[in-house]
Order: C-alpha cells, then sequence, then structure tokens
C-alpha cells in the first residue's frame, strides 16, 4: 500500500494529465457551454435547491473541475463563489472560462481534504462532491468545518455508496466490490463518462478510496456538524428496472456550530 503523500501524487499527475481532454470532450458533450452560463445558466441537479436562497451568500465548491459548471451555477444563483481544484491544470482552465464569460468566481487550486488557501470562518456554505479521490474523510470534514463560519451549512452530494458497488451483467444487477472493503482501489484510468464517449483514454494509473453510508454520516458528525436533513434518489435507467429499486445518489445538509 502507498503513503498519503503517493496516493495524492498519483490522483493529482492523472488529473492533470487528462486535463485538456477532459474540457474538449464537455464542450462536445455541452456545445452551448459558454453561452449557457453567460446567460445565466443552472445545470439540472437536485441538490441545488436543497439550501433554499444563497443569494449573497459565500460559497466554497471543494472540487470544480476544469469545467466547473457546479461552481458556474452556483454563481448564476447568486453565491459568492470560490471553487477549489487539486490540479492546477484543472483552475487554469476554468479561471479562463470565468474570464471568457465575465462570472466572478474565485478559482483556487487546493486539495479538498486540506484546504489550505482557505482562511477559517470564511464560508458560509460549503458544497463538496467527489469523495472517491479522499483518502482522509474524517480530515476532509475538519476542515469543511474549519472554514465555515458559525452556523454555516454543509451540503455534501455524491454517489450513495450502494450504487457505488453495483454493476451490470447481461442484463442483470451485480454486487461488483464488497460493500465494507475500504482498502484504496489501485486502477489504470482511461477517462471519464464522456471522454470514454470521444475515445479518450490516457491511461494513467491512480486510485479510489470507497466510503461507506456510515463512513459519511459519522464523519461529519465528529467534525461538530448536526446533521439537518439526509436526501436518496432513485436510480433510473432504462431497460433496467431493477435500479429503480436501489439508490443512486445522495446529499447531506448539515450545520456547523
Amino acid at each position: 500500500m502507498k503513503s498519503k503523500e503517493e496516493n495524492a501524487h498519483l490522483i493529482r499527475t492523472m488529473w492533470e494529465a487528462y486535463h485538456s481532454d477532459y474540457f474538449e470532450c464537455c464542450l462536445k458533450s455541452f456545445p452551448n457551454y459558454y453561452e449557457f452560463f453567460t446567460g445565466g445558466g443552472v445545470i439540472d441537479d437536485f441538490s441545488f435547491s436543497l439550501l433554499g436562497d444563497v443569494k449573497g451568500m459565500r460559497l466554497l465548491d471543494t472540487c470544480c473541475a476544469g469545467d466547473a459548471v457546479q461552481a458556474f451555477s452556483w454563481h448564476n444563483l447568486g453565491a459568492k463563489v470560490t471553487a477549489c481544484d487539486i490540479s492546477p491544470a484543472a483552475i487554469d482552465i476554468a479561471r479562463n472560462n470565468a474570464e471568457k464569460m465575465g462570472l466572478d468566481v474565485d478559482f483556487r487550486v487546493a486539495d479538498a481534504q486540506t484546504l489550505a488557501p482557505i482562511p477559517d470562518n470564511s464560508q458560509d456554505v460549503v458544497f463538496a462532491t467527489y469523495i472517491c479521490w479522499y483518502e482522509d474523510l474524517r480530515l476532509a470534514c475538519r476542515n469543511w468545518h474549519r472554514v465555515l463560519k458559525p452556523g454555516g451549512r454543509l451540503l455534501y452530494r455524491g454517489v450513495h455508496p450502494v450504487a457505488a458497488v453495483l454493476g451490470e451483467e447481461g442484463g442483470k444487477l451485480m454486487v461488483e466490490e464488497e460493500y465494507f472493503d475500504r482498502k484504496p482501489d489501485y486502477y489504470q484510468f482511461d477517462a471519464t463518462p464522456a471522454g470514454r464517449k470521444y475515445g479518450v483514454n490516457v491511461d494513467k494509473p491512480t486510485v479510489n478510496f470507497r466510503h461507506t453510508l456510515a463512513d459519511i454520516i459519522n464523519a461529519i458528525c465528529d467534525a461538530g456538524f448536526t446533521l439537518e436533513r439526509v436526501v436518496e434518489t432513485k436510480a433510473e435507467r432504462e431497460g433496467f428496472p431493477q435500479l429503480s429499486m436501489l439508490p443512486h445518489e445522495m446529499a447531506v445538509i448539515a450545520k456547523a456550530f
């Protein structure tokens, strides 16, 4: 097993190598990207309604990627957005896009687990996602709490841990991973779904980390948050009705004290 530093290096190196291809594929899949966000668009994401009105609030997006579609959506909902990514290449692309569209988002290179450049007690909302890249979820939760003002709120949104271990084979639902297996998953990263659609394969080694539902809830509570609400969505996939019986995504809303 590799050290935390070695794992972080794997993730950063892979994400850096992929990012120019990643954003080009995003544009192919979302050809009106610039017009959409310049015109005040907000992507279709169930989590945006969970906090209510965010106008004027300082909101931190912990993992924005180069397309920054969630960060730009929060901006268009009226929040004062700071957005982070571990990859300098991702931040350069996102910052250039913001300047091109005239959107006022503050982009920072930062590991979502430590948020080193983000001051204490500086945010009204932390929007956290993509915890498959987090080796130390408890450290991340403590730092999400650190950067929030007293009474600030955390919104975590991600793939439901049950859905993360499921797959399909021959039209049948399969359990592909042991739900409680928390060993790091080392593999060769090819691309995100958009990249695969357009034939991209960066073929870089990387690592993912699995967290159970209990891991997520306990890490949030142990960091000093009080839970307000947990939301689960149904999976929907045409021709595969078994999935509609199971969860697909989830969100947690919690308050910092």
